[in-house]
């Protein structure tokens, strides 16, 4: 499992070392000036006309016709909506425009604005916490800075206590006096103005809490919380929608984020977190500070059974550095991460482009904490028409289900990668559809595991996919299942190389990967020879013999000196590989006894599990554990 750390709560610190790979891996904190690895955001807590046309033709004439009329319905009568005028480089005047202000602190301004008032800010930098409880729309006109005061106070609203024993400092602190509290921010850089050595897990640009809903467009977020180069504390949140309270309650939030874009934080870009908060965004950026040797961001995370939808957009910079801490080993080493689905509830993920971070984009589900009650139905998590290329993983499966398609991964060590632990509760599922996979130094896919017994089972179908020979290797399978790799490309017209008689990208034992396509449109696929009267034999090279599905008692038989795939049922067939030929051998676990005979021949046998099985005259063979 990927040490993927999110925004931290206080007490996952006391889980770090605690036995499991999901404690020291995902939710290790770390003290002051020491080094954050890819973990949740977590907060400290005692813790998104036509033209006019005559009816009767052109040029047409009616004469006049007495209608009898309705006296007009009176108009709707709407109120005036209040707009209240902000400047800090005019006088204060009668409050009609940014020449002629009403105030010259956007604070008074909320402080006597009714709900559903318009603030119009004009340019200028403000330096203030901004209080809001009520429904307001806040516009920006012209260039506007919104900067937090040298002394922030951690009491603006009663959501600051969400903090526990470090109450919550916001530049912008959101908490709905009312349900339905809506708030709208356009236009803004909203600037945070913390030491860069600050320690403090409650900092927040904006923080929408108390049942809010933020609708915010063509913003800034930027400088949250310590310098992320130097300050290895885990405050330090762009933009943070919903706390998490208990395993099944939270302060929610939700929003609507449009072509915003948060940067320079130091922990989280954006957290969306705790049953009931959601967010929405379309076209947003979030951008780390690069390798870091100090702490392990994360672009976006989505956390504790709260909800997304994220489209369009770029989020890119997460990167850790830190010697002895971070790096690319996915099982023991700490890594930064692009998009962070941890504990997520629904999430859609679509046409993002995720690229220089650690790992590209981290699910895991169902694994139960003092935030987070597992549902009795995990959600299947849809990630879609991706462009991710990344430093190690470009996309990591921990526990949980997962659709993973139309996507393009290039570069970094791996394209897909899965981990198959003891701390997992329930099993990884994962459906990857027509995904092209290119430039991955080790494995387009690679799937690992502790080899701890009675792991759970891997699930993983990768299908209509391209796995070309541009990646170091095509499938790793480490895992105690049967990965279904069927119908893809692997760069060569015969297949898979390793344990197939292919020159494509290779694959490992314990792969189901035939048919594969023998075109890289994915329009044609390898056939197989199948049993006549129960036999099929052949003399050829680079041919396949098949066992009919669902039938016993096949004899598949490799009898001249090619090439030859031999693919067995769960029948008691008989594979017999040749003598003077290479033969790959493939049989299948089931309650039938499987005669395999190598005919002191070269090749690779695979039982699949099958103990029942005789194998003969297999010195010359390489042979996969059982």
């Amino acid at each position: 499992m990927t040490r993927v750390k999110p925004h931290p709560k206080a007490w996952l610190a006391g889980l770090a070392g605690a036995g499991t790979v999901a404690a020291t891996v995902l939710m290790a904190t770390f003290s002051t000036g020491a080094s954050a690895s890819v973990a949740t955001h977590s907060h400290a807590r005692p813790h998104v006309l036509a033209k006019h046309v005559s009816p009767f033709g052109v040029g047409a004439s009616r004469a006049a016709r007495h209608v009898s009329r309705r006296p007009a319905a009176a108009r709707a009568v709407v109120p005036n909506t209040p707009i209240e005028w902000v400047s800090n480089s005019l006088p204060v005047g009668t409050n009609r425009s940014c020449t002629n202000p009403g105030f010259s602190t956007i604070s008074a301004a909320l402080a006597v604005a009714p709900a559903g008032a318009t603030v119009r800010v004009c340019a200028g930098t403000y330096q203030e916490q901004l209080a809001i409880t009520q429904s307001v729309s806040i516009n920006a006109r012209g260039a506007v800075t919104l900067l937090l005061p040298a002394t922030p106070s951690d009491t603006v609203t009663s959501c600051d206590t969400d903090g526990g024993a470090q109450p919550n400092q916001d530049v912008v602190d959101i908490c709905g006096s009312a349900p339905g509290t809506q708030v709208t921010i356009t236009g803004f850089t909203i600037e945070g103005n913390w030491p860069s050595d600050v320690c403090n897990d409650s900092l927040y640009g904006v923080a929408v809490l108390g049942g809010a809903n933020l609708t915010m467009s063509n913003s800034t977020v930027e400088d949250i919380g310590g310098d992320p180069l130097t300050d290895g504390c885990q405050g330090g949140v762009g933009i943070e929608v919903g706390l998490a309270q208990t395993g099944t309650t939270a302060d929610t939030g939700s929003a609507t984020l449009t072509n915003d874009t948060v940067k320079s934080y130091q922990k989280n870009g954006i957290t969306v977190d705790g049953t009931g908060s959601s967010a929405t965004m379309t076209g947003v950026t979030t951008i780390g500070a690069g390798p870091s040797p100090a702490i392990a961001q994360n672009g976006i995370q989505i956390s504790d059974a709260a909800t997304a939808t994220i489209s369009g957009g770029h989020v890119s910079g997460n990167e850790c550095s830190l010697t002895n801490v971070c790096g690319p080993d996915s099982f023991s080493q700490t890594q930064s991460c692009g998009i962070l689905l941890y504990d997520a509830g629904q999430t859609s993920v679509s046409s993002v482009t995720v690229s220089g971070n650690d790992l590209g984009i981290y699910n895991l589900e169902g694994y139960a904490q003092t935030y987070y009650t597992p549902p009795a139905t995990l959600p299947t998590q849809a990630l879609t028409s991706l462009a991710l290329a990344n430093r190690y993983e470009n996309a990591y499966f921990d526990e949980g289900n997962a659709t993973f398609t139309s996507s393009h991964l290039s570069n970094g060590n791996q394209g897909i990668e899965m981990g198959q632990a003891s701390y997992q509760t329930s099993p990884s599922v994962v459906s990857a559809m027509s995904d092209t996979i290119t430039g991955a130094a080790q494995d387009a896919v690679f799937v690992g595991s502790d080899g701890v017994s009675g792991d759970p089972a891997i699930n993983l179908t990768a299908g209509h996919s391209k796995l070309d020979t541009s990646n170091g290797g095509g499938v790793v399978n480490q895992s105690t299942s049967i990965l279904n790799i069927k119908n893809d490309w692997w760069g060569d017209v015969n297949g898979p190389s390793g344990w197939n008689f292919g020159a494509g990208s290779s694959v490992s034992s314990d792969v189901d990967f035939f048919p594969w396509a023998t075109s890289s449109a994915l329009t044609a696929f390898e056939t197989c020879t199948g049993p006549t009267n129960g036999r099929a034999t052949t003399s050829g090279t680079d041919v396949v013999l098949c066992a009919k599905k669902g039938t016993a008692n096949n004899y598949l038989a490799n009898t001249g000196s090619g090439s030859v795939l031999l693919v067995g049922n769960a029948g008691s067939d008989q594979l017999i590989g040749s003598s003077t030929g290479e033969t790959w051998i493939v049989g299948h676990a089931g309650t039938g006894n499987n005669v395999i005979n190598g005919n002191n021949g070269t090749g690779f046998i695979q039982e699949r599990g099958d103990t029942n099985d005789t194998v003969l005259n297999v010195s010359g063979y390489t042979v996969a554990p059982s």
